[in-house]
């Protein structure tokens, strides 16, 4: 039994060996069709690799090439905003420049128009109309008149004589001077004016030396006396202002002022005739202090000490009195110190409301004309003039009579400090035991 156990394990082994080498062979052809498959498979994938890449960088040239074009359109986009952005920015300025130069015609235009209503009024022109191609024919055809005159011969014309007669006489204008003649009365003088409108009488100032005029009209050449100010200097030679056209001028805060230093003045007058009148104090001398001769406060100081004896009582009394003659002599001297604190002040607002109305007139007609503006500002400064006038005496007046209120008063003390300490009269001491 067991040799033949033996051999057949020897047979298994050989049929396993054959299988083995069986399987072997088929898996190595199995393994060399699968190597040529797999090979097949990488080459197919090389190939499908290479025509992909072909396609990838064909494309990527495309995409290369299109943003290469997009980047030169947006390129030449840019340089187009800079251009419109320079053209817009040019335009802006461009009407900047213009409206700066608007507004400089504008100005002078305004300007134009200022000066020439300034010389209309200056030169009294009849013109009435705002329009300003009327105002140019007006100062273009008085610039014509003033041509003219410069050959100037005498004319009949009507003037008023400083006595208010109307009478006609020769004028002889050289520009916008003139001189007349009487040839009945043998008498001449310059005119203080000469409106452009013959109709209108000028206003005479007579020469006391009328040689010259008479050697004008019989040989045509004479020296002449003129105003070299333009009647400036007549006119101011022929302006008498009064005190009180003068106040008026200063408007309704004048009359608050006037208020203040009327009041002012009537209670200086009677405190000083108060102050003045008071009786002098003559100061009693101890041991045997007395008054003698004398009224008023000191009188009664007097009688305070003759009542009472010496002590607190006495005292008192002499304090009350001393307090009322402080109250009497100062009585209304604070209505001067106020009035000489209070006038500046109404004076100072005044002018801010002539200011005012200034700045308002020049708003309505312009600054062209200086007179505007200085009449305005002169008018204005009347009521400051008016307010220091009545503060400064009234300040001088509460310090002289206050001086001497305390002068007055200090008298009084000394006499009370004297009287207080002096003993009581007999007299006194004999009435006051009897009662």
């Amino acid at each position: 039994m067991k040799p033949s156990r033996f051999l057949l394990s020897i047979k298994q082994i050989i049929t396993l060996t054959g299988m083995a080498l069986l399987a072997t062979t088929t898996l190595t052809a199995a393994a060399a069709d699968v190597n040529a498959s797999v090979l097949a498979d990488i080459q197919k994938a090389q190939q499908t690799l290479s025509s992909t890449e072909k396609q990838i960088s064909q494309q990527q040239q495309q995409l290369t090439t299109q943003y290469q074009a997009l980047q030169q359109q947006v390129q030449q986009l840019r340089e187009k905003t800079a251009v419109a952005r320079r053209a817009e920015d040019e335009s802006t300025l461009g009407l900047n420049q213009l409206t700066e130069r608007l507004k400089g015609w504008q100005d002078q235009q305004q300007y134009q128009k200022n000066q020439l209503a300034s010389f209309i009024r200056q030169h009294h022109l009849a013109v009435t109309d705002t329009n300003l191609n009327n105002q140019l024919q007006a100062a273009s055809a008085y610039a014509a008149q003033l041509q003219q005159s410069l050959y100037p011969q005498w004319q009949a014309r009507d003037i008023i004589q400083p006595n208010g007669e109307l009478i006609n006489a020769k004028v002889l204008s050289a520009g916008p001077i003139s001189w007349y003649w009487l040839a009945q009365q043998q008498q001449g003088g310059l005119l203080a004016h000469r409106s452009n409108d013959a109709e209108v009488p000028t206003v005479a100032l007579p020469f006391s030396d009328n040689s010259a005029l008479a050697q004008l009209q019989q040989q045509s050449r004479a020296e002449l006396m003129f105003d070299p100010s333009l009647n400036k200097a007549l006119l101011k030679s022929t302006q008498h202002e009064s005190a009180v056209s003068h106040i008026s001028k200063g408007g309704v805060w004048a009359l608050p002022i006037l208020a203040f230093a009327l009041v002012a003045l009537v209670i200086a007058l009677h405190k000083a005739w108060q102050l003045w009148r008071l009786p002098a104090v003559q100061t009693a001398s101890l041991p045997n202090a007395r008054v003698q001769h004398t009224s008023g406060f000191a009188q009664q100081l007097a009688s305070c000490s003759e009542k009472h004896a010496i002590g607190h009582q006495r005292d008192d009394a002499l304090f009350a009195v001393l307090q009322h003659s402080r109250l009497t002599l100062d009585a209304r001297l604070g209505a001067i110190a106020v009035t000489a604190a209070v006038a500046p002040l109404l004076g100072l607002l005044g002018t801010v409301s002539g200011m005012i109305e200034t700045f308002n007139m020049m708003t309505l007609f312009g600054s062209g004309d200086p007179q505007v503006v200085s009449g305005g500002i002169a008018q204005a400064l009347i009521t400051t003039e008016l307010g220091l006038v009545v503060a400064i005496p009234a300040l001088v007046l509460h310090a002289l009579l206050s001086r001497k209120a305390r002068s007055y008063y200090h008298q009084l003390e000394a006499l009370a400090l004297s009287l207080s300490q002096s003993p009581q009269p007999q007299s006194a001491i004999t009435q006051e035991h009897a009662a």
